[in-house]
């Protein structure tokens, strides 16, 4: 097989740091368990991940994407017309003058650090810009709420939204690729069909890559072949072991299918056996006390690593349909907008909020929420997150527990337009959708609704 080059923003992420200035690598709070080594954070404090929608693919579902965005959800944007710092040559921003006006330079904080991937612009005013892979980013000044992306092809194009695409600047062999694997916590190596690839960690001196034939782990763990004429491209080597087989090795480590995995996506292999560890190419951040944990019946869902299931607060109207009661987050920007006021005082003696340091700061999908009472609470995805005071760890008896309740004090007449806003703005829906979740011929944000809970899956 022949290998291929993924190409991305830029060859090789470069910093331009004024005289004396130190860059020095960030390193991250924890790593999901089951991981083959600690893989890179793919977002350093202070840089978050969005999901947007594009329009429809193909049998009209809706096409998400993954960009970055500031920590406070607004979505960051790269110009074609900025030098991008690779091979000694240095990065330099074209937006000058009027421009940072409109679009602004994305700046780091004064205790801000690097990490793989992302690097820093030394701009004429002393501010520290973000790089990705060398490239700076900017958010634009029209973009309202979480989610917008209205800078989007301004200039003739020039101007786009940052997209997390995993496979960027990767060289991969033709049978295997990167994907977004929420269940995993981060990036993965997945086969051609979307599978989840596994490491292999144990002994494998004696060329079967601790898996060879009639061995026990053979039976679960099938070994990824790579054609007899493959060579070795990038991170990837071929091994030949003794039962015959070519397999494909990450860094030093074979590859494997677990038979668990039935659709992409799935890693059931986790935890399963202690030599395999997911093959994960860049992590999440995930907060130190939190984790992917199984329930039966429920599939993956976020909790703490004591055992606590984590449930999130949504509210749907009457009519409305585009909720799934286990797996739906609900649009990110609606979430911040509800904020912590989906569970006063009183909801909380019953839903413990998910508490957060008072020096954290959102990464990736995790954002942070100041309480009335001051103290600081973790989001995901938009949403505040609890525990349920009922549940053992492990349980999660407050999934799909709802109530009926007037919202028509959830809040004045511009958050109602805010709601407004936010669902129009979703896939293709319309003013004529729209009014089907309208109770009563009242604005969505007024009226009887049902509040619930659910678990939060990846």
């Amino acid at each position: 097989m022949k290998s291929r080059a993924i190409l991305g923003l830029g060859a090789v992420c470069a910093a331009v740091l004024g005289a004396g200035a130190v860059q020095r690598l960030w390193l991250p709070h924890t790593r999901i368990s089951g991981t083959a080594t600690a893989a890179p954070v793919a977002t350093p404090p202070g840089i978050t991940l969005q999901l947007v929608n594009r329009g429809k693919q193909a049998g009209g579902a809706g096409a998400q994407q993954v960009i970055f965005a500031d920590a406070k959800g607004m979505t960051l944007y790269t110009y074609a017309r900025d030098t991008v710092g690779s091979g000694g040559v240095q990065t330099v921003s074209a937006c000058v003058g009027d421009c940072p006006g409109t679009f602004r330079p994305a700046l780091a904080a004064v205790d801000a650090g690097a990490a793989t991937d992302w690097s820093m612009l030394r701009r004429a005013d002393g501010s520290r810009q973000w790089c990705y892979r060398g490239a700076p980013l900017y958010t634009f000044t029209g973009d309202e709420m979480a989610g917008d992306a209205r800078g989007e092809g301004a200039e003739g194009g020039a101007w786009r939204a940052a997209e997390f695409l995993p496979a960027l600047g990767s060289v991969l062999p033709d049978s295997i690729t990167v994907r977004h694997v929420p269940d995993a916590g981060g990036t993965a190596l997945v086969s051609s069909e979307g599978l989840t690839l596994y490491a292999y960690a144990g002994d494998t001196r004696h060329r079967v890559a601790g898996c060879g034939v009639g061995s026990d782990c053979a039976r679960h763990w099938r070994p990824l072949e790579a054609a007899a004429i493959a060579n070795p491209a990038g991170d990837f080597t071929v091994i030949a072991r003794e039962d015959g087989i070519t397999q494909w090795a990450y860094r030093g480590s074979p590859l494997y299918l677990f038979d668990g995995d039935r659709k992409p996506g799935e890693v059931r292999g986790v935890g399963v056996d202690g030599r395999f560890h997911l093959a994960l190419v860049r992590r999440y951040f995930t907060p130190a006390d939190a984790t992917i944990r199984w329930i039966t019946g429920l599939g993956n869902v976020l909790a703490t690593r004591t055992g606590a299931t984590l449930y999130e607060r949504d509210r749907v109207q009457p009519g409305e349909d585009n909720h799934d009661f286990h797996s739906d987050h609900g649009p990110p920007a609606l979430g911040r907008l509800y904020g912590t006021s989906s569970c006063d005082a009183k909801c909380a003696a019953t839903w413990p909020p998910y508490a957060a340091p008072a020096d954290a700061v959102a990464s990736g999908y995790w954002d942070v929420l100041t309480r009335p009472d001051g103290t600081k609470q973790w989001a995901y995805k938009g949403f505040a997150l609890y525990s349920y005071s009922r549940d053992a760890p492990g349980e999660a008896r407050g999934n799909q527990l709802y109530e009926l309740a007037r919202i028509d004090d959830v809040g004045s007449g511009e958050v109602m337009a805010d709601e407004r806003r936010i669902f129009l703005q979703l896939s293709e829906r319309d003013e004529a959708a729209y009014a089907k979740v309208v109770a009563g011929g009242k604005p969505a944000g007024i009226g009887v609704g049902a509040l619930f809970w659910h678990a939060v899956v990846p």
